[in-house]
């Protein structure tokens, strides 16, 4: 009696525990998405971000390639697209040499059964001081689309010149 008393007891806590807990959907999708929400991600997308900024950091661009599409869809905050990772390295070690503070990520998911997240980053990003112009802070926002391990796209916005006082 007793074995079958802990058989009974061991088979209700693995029902249980198989059961799928409620999914936590947020927010709303309107258009052709309409019925769907949107769900928490996963760290994993968001360490990708974050490794790759790490890299970014450091201008070491080929050690990024392998965390890129080579594809990518690259829109910056001035509307320039390019679409290939090459252009986007291209874009990078043009520019003017500039500082950032990573100040936060998050994810979400259209839809989990499909795959690919959206990593949603902030940057304070600095641009130094030249002949002309003065020191220069703008707060950026990313959105990287990130699926399979790799980053298919990432769209940059930008609030130019923010007080911080």
């Amino acid at each position: 009696m007793k074995n079958l008393s802990k058989l009974f007891m061991l088979s209700i806590a693995l029902l249980l525990g198989s059961c799928d807990a409620p999914e936590r959907t947020i927010g709303f999708v309107t258009g052709e998405n309409a019925e769907m929400q949107w769900h928490l991600g996963t760290q994993d997308a968001i360490d990708i971000v974050s490794t790759v900024d790490g890299l970014w950091a450091t201008q070491d661009y080929e050690a990024m390639r392998p965390y890129f599409a080579d594809s990518l869809v690259f829109t910056r905050s001035n509307g320039s697209v390019t679409n290939t990772f090459d252009d986007f390295i291209a874009i990078q070690s043009s520019g003017t040499q500039v500082t950032w503070e990573y100040n936060y990520a998050y994810s979400v998911d259209l839809n989990p059964s499909v795959g690919g997240e959206y990593v949603n980053a902030g940057f304070e990003v600095t641009y130094p001081a030249t002949d002309d112009s003065e020191e220069v802070v703008n707060w950026n926002h990313e959105n990287y689309f990130v699926q399979d391990g790799k980053i298919i796209s990432l769209t940059q916005y930008t609030v130019e010149n923010v007080d911080k006082e």
